[in-house]
């Protein structure tokens, strides 16, 4: 590969005029990691070469951030009007280091200053960098009927206990309960409760076959095996569900006073304490939400939502690849608030929120993966002129 070639493919994929084949070609090179240094100095020339030149229009600089992001027709980039327009080479090295192959292209491992050549020649005078804030991960707590804790992050794959007839197994970030097929009605049925950091997040398939993902700060409690006529659990947080198919023993889905009927269905439920609101939104199947004296019946596409000061439920149309994003490994906004990108952001690394003055009046639209570290992502807020300071586990918006 030479250096020209690449040039010519960095400048034809900007300018959305690759072929197919140029396209693919451009997309092998950015995520061998071996081309890295390679991509490295051609990147850093060429951004050396236009230091000085003009910022770009807010509709040529979005342009340029769609066609580099563009992913199945959705642009992954934050939008908002007057935006700060970084030059057009920081652009593209800051879009392709975070979301196209995550390496680092353009800013090295000692985070130099781009722009300013004083900087640069105090690189090695710099102090040492603090420790990044690394992603979320599978990390859970299992909280037995006996009041036992089991820190599971920290337990070897295989079997973990044995609970009258149910055996349970961890294997990796996923807990598994195998119960006999047939129950003896004189087995003691026990609760336990399987539950996420902050920071964490973790899998469980419960003894119907059930499966349920849940994500940070959340919560399930669930028996160790369905008896009766009703198979139920209780939930706090945020949790997907993909509920084994049984006419016989309908699932309830307990959120406060709120439940959520399925015989078999795909569905995820949000219902943290710090949100406005409850949303469950329905995947496949059907469910019916009960809350107090009201009650509404969802289809697919469709989300109900119940105000935590009344209980009205709205039924309406929602994207459902927004709501799946966080299952997916994904930030994804549509016109989301900073305040709700910063909820989400502090549950997933684990970090402290604070505004100074007033909040930023900013929407966003745009997805970002959610297994880069913190930096990153901020990084990528920041191209919509939102502004942080990082003080140990303390994120400031400005």
């Amino acid at each position: 590969m030479s250096v020209l070639r690449l040039e010519y493919l960095l400048d034809c994929y900007i300018k959305n005029k690759c072929s197919g084949q140029e396209e693919e070609e451009l997309m092998a090179i950015l995520a061998d990691p071996e081309s890295e240094v390679f991509v490295h100095d051609v990147i850093d020339r060429l951004m050396q070469q236009s230091a000085g030149e003009k910022q770009l229009s807010d509709s040529a600089a979005a342009s340029i951030l769609k066609t580099i992001l563009k992913d199945d027709g959705d642009a992954a980039i934050p939008v908002k009007k007057n935006e700060t327009v970084f030059s057009f080479w920081m652009r593209l090295a800051a879009s392709v280091l975070i979301l196209l192959v995550g390496a680092y292209f353009i800013f090295e491992k000692n985070e130099r200053t781009i722009g300013n050549a004083e900087d640069k020649k105090q690189v090695a005078g710099l102090p040492e960098k603090p420790a990044p804030i690394l992603p979320g991960r599978n990390r859970a707590i299992l909280t037995t009927a006996d009041g036992r804790s089991i820190i599971l992050d920290s337990m070897q794959n295989g079997q973990l206990a044995r609970q009258g007839t149910t055996n349970i197994q961890k294997q990796g970030g996923l807990l598994i309960y195998k119960a006999p097929a047939s129950f003896n009605g004189d087995t003691q049925i026990t609760y336990n409760t399987l539950s996420t950091p902050r920071g964490g997040q973790y899998q469980i398939i419960l003894s119907d076959g059930s499966k349920v993902w849940l994500n940070a700060a959340s919560s399930i409690r669930f028996p160790t095996v369905f008896s009766g006529k009703l198979r139920e659990v209780t939930l706090t947080g945020e949790a997907y569900f993909e509920v084994a198919k049984n006419k016989e023993k309908p699932f309830q889905v307990k959120v406060g006073d709120m439940k959520i009927a399925v015989l078999g269905t795909h569905f995820n439920v949000n219902a943290y304490e710090d949100e406005a609101e409850i949303k469950t939104s329905l995947l496949e199947g059907s469910v019916q939400i009960n809350n107090g004296n009201a009650s509404g019946l969802l289809q697919p596409g469709q989300q109900a939502v119940i105000n935590n000061k009344s209980d009205q439920i709205k039924t309406g149309n929602v994207d459902l690849k927004e709501v799946m994003a966080w299952k997916n490994g994904l930030f994804r906004f549509e016109g989301a608030d900073i305040t709700t990108i910063m909820r989400q952001i502090g549950r997933w690394y684990d970090v402290e929120i604070v505004y100074t003055g007033k909040v930023p009046n900013h929407h966003f639209v745009g997805k970002i993966n959610r297994n880069v570290e913190l930096s990153e992502v901020l990084r990528i807020l920041e191209l919509s002129n939102v502004k942080f300071s990082v003080a140990g586990k303390k994120i400031i918006v400005l």
